[in-house]
């Protein structure tokens, strides 16, 4: 019964910022995977030894193995302020007042009423 458990259970290891010397943050969707900055690739949990790490690095990557912390830490700087899809439309939700987004749902839904009753033909346009 005690072989069952330990096959179970895995060992799950967790991002250290020591990581971020070999070029990897941890990734957006899943925090315990490790995401490389330079090829955006994820890699496995398994992954998450050092050894693997620097291993990837000097392999994928041969010119930025002699590249220093305060590198990789411009590269993580830089990743996260890049734009997003969610800031982009919550720049564009914050720009526009909530009058101007009460039109627009309103003029849409009389342009549909409008069309599947038959007054507007678009097709014309």
């Amino acid at each position: 019964m005690t072989d069952a458990m330990s096959e179970s259970k895995t060992k799950c290891r967790q991002y250290s910022v020591d990581y971020l010397k070999f070029g990897f943050i941890p990734s957006l969707p899943d925090k315990q995977s490790p995401m490389c900055l330079l090829c955006n690739k994820v890699l496995g949990n398994d992954a998450m030894k050092p050894s693997k790490l620097q291993d990837h690095l000097r392999r994928c990557h041969p010119d930025k193995t002699e590249k220093d912390l305060k590198y990789f830490q411009t590269l993580k700087d830089k990743f996260q302020k890049r734009p997003t899809l969610d800031r982009m439309f919550a720049w564009t939700l914050q720009r526009n007042d909530a009058g101007v987004l009460q039109y627009l749902v309103t003029y849409n839904k009389i342009r549909k009423t409008a069309y599947y009753r038959g007054e507007v033909n678009f097709a014309s346009r």
